[in-house]
């Protein structure tokens, strides 16, 4: 090569490099990709060609250079993209009001952030549950003396749980859901339940779970607040507004379409005092509206929320590091077209958590699962009663469960309805293998029925004798949720039309079963 050529080649080099780095710093600014990525796969193109030795060392040069991933929020800023944390006022006021209280949480010790800020969902809570079960579960050998001393030992648990203190982050949580507009409030709730997650899946491990703090925690607090001040029947010093002010809220929030704890997860009870007052001021808000219950029992991490949410768009949660704890309600309003077909106003839908739950390993898991199976057996018109996998020990344990829980329905005289949702089999669309699924299902269904008639003395000697139940038409077979392996998997077609296949069987099996929403607050929930 002669000296021309070679200024003429150092030339084109410099004018080629410039080039890129102007590219580079351009995608950079406007950030339309990470340029990074979209130099790495140019320079992948012109290894592949061999031909270009200037381009690629020029690539490598910018590659070499240490450039920081950028953020959406930052990129708006230079273009025209309305972002609501910054042009919505009540968006933005409603993030720095949840960020106020995720301030009191630093620096705090995650094992020590319920006992300091949710004082009234502790141990009394916990002494007060168990002295209530052992209350309306008495022995044979136990008298009106006995009774009356349990009586008064929850009456003085009551009491020291009324004076224990409220927490500044709950006086802060009170302070801003009565303070604020009705679309502030919902900015608040929502993004405080954003902050909680982030915070606790960037800081919480698997071993630390009885440590997880979110959205339902405060409620629960706040519920226990007024389970307190009920029973003593007089208002804190240190709280705000007036206790009965309490419930009115949680039914807004049920309203706006958030989910409310139904039972405590932690103390296997159901507030009835709480859960009553919010279904009553429910009815006031909304009228004695007809109301369809829709439950669901399964086992752990078997999709049962993802199904719930993936059928009516709820907000159960399937992610933040946890499970899903206790029992959870969320109303859903029927439109007003589907009313005409449905007869009926609102879907309550109720998720819980798994049985044989992996945390209560080694704890009384049998009678823990049986007496929420019952729970949310006899609240529902319709359970989905959701079956993970194909094996058979498995599905044995579960419908064991759900048998005894139908049974005990039969004799009090409550007549619900089940699906029986088979998730995750491998060929949905296999006809033979299906129908000796079905037959299968129904034979253990009657070997469990007779087990479970012996055991609660009753005369039953087929699953059909408890409930009415139709193996062809109440037995779904459900395909995988993705397609593939996750993360990169995208969703399975089939699943979501398995989904709605569901949805279309429990709209057409609805028309008949609907109940005024009084009927729940008034008269299921505290029988049951």
């Amino acid at each position: 090569m002669d000296e021309k050529d070679s200024k003429e080649y150092t030339r084109s080099e410099q004018e080629i490099n410039e080039n890129i780095q102007h590219l580079f710093n351009k995608l950079h600014l406007e950030g339309k990709m990470r340029a990074a990525d979209v130099l790495q796969l140019t320079a992948h193109s012109l290894k592949s060609h061999k031909s270009c030795p200037v381009e690629e060392r020029a690539i490598n040069d910018c590659l070499s250079e240490s450039y920081s991933t950028f953020r959406l929020e930052d990129v708006s800023k230079h273009s025209d993209i309305r972002v609501d944390e910054e042009d919505d006022d009540d968006c933005r006021r409603g993030r720095e009001a949840a960020q106020q209280m995720m301030c009191l949480l630093e620096k705090k010790d995650l094992t020590e952030i319920k006992d300091s800020f949710l004082p009234h969902q502790g141990k009394l809570w916990h002494q007060w549950s168990q002295k209530n079960k052992e209350l309306h579960r008495p022995r044979a050998y136990e008298t009106e003396e006995d009774i009356s001393r349990k009586q008064k030992e929850m009456t003085k648990i009551r009491e020291q749980q009324y004076e224990s203190d409220i927490s500044e982050f709950i006086k802060l949580f009170i302070k801003e859901v009565n303070s604020h507009n009705e679309c502030e409030k919902m900015f608040f709730l929502k993004w405080l339940r954003i902050l909680l997650d982030e915070y606790w899946s960037t800081r919480i491990s698997k071993e630390l779970q009885a440590a997880t703090f979110g959205v339902e925690h405060i409620m629960r607090e706040i519920g226990q607040i007024y389970e307190s001040c009920s029973s003593v029947k007089k208002n804190k010093k240190d709280l705000q507004f007036p206790f009965s002010s309490l419930p009115s809220f949680a039914a807004e929030m049920m309203i706006s379409g958030f989910p409310l704890e139904l039972m405590d997860g932690d103390a296997a009870h159901v507030p009835v005092i709480w859960i009553s007052a919010v279904l009553d001021q429910l009815v006031q808000k909304l009228g004695d509206q007809r109301v369809f219950v829709l439950s669901v029992l399964g086992t752990q991490s078997s999709g049962k929320s993802t199904m719930l949410n993936a059928m009516f768009g709820l907000q159960f949660a399937v992610s933040a590091g946890r499970c899903t704890r206790g029992a959870f309600m969320q109303l859903v309003r029927v439109s007003d077209e589907m009313k005409t077909q449905m007869n009926f106003d609102f879907i309550l839908v109720v998720d819980t958590e798994g049985l044989r739950s992996l945390e209560l390993a080694g704890k009384s898991t049998r009678d823990h699962d049986n007496e929420l199976a019952t729970f949310v057996v006899g609240l529902a018109n319709l359970t989905l009663i959701n079956i993970f996998g194909e094996s058979p020990s498995e599905m044995q344990d579960i419908l064991q469960i759900v048998v005894q829980a139908f049974l005990r329905m039969k004799k009090v005289r409550l007549n619900p309805s089940c699906v029986f949702v088979h998730q995750n089999v491998s060929d949905v669309t296999a006809g033979e293998k299906n129908m000796e699924g079905r037959r299968r299902l129904q034979k253990t269904l009657d070997e469990m029925t007779k087990l479970a008639a012996e055991e609660e003395d009753y005369d039953a000697g087929c699953f059909s004798d408890v409930i009415l139940f139709d193996v062809q038409n109440d037995v779904k077979y459900f395909a995988q949720l993705w397609e593939g392996s996750p993360p990169m998997a995208p969703p399975n077609p089939k699943y979501c039309e398995n989904i709605q296949e569901l949805k279309g069987i429990i709209i057409l099996s609805v028309r008949n079963l609907k109940s005024p929403l009084s009927r729940v607050s008034t008269r299921r929930l505290p029988e049951i």
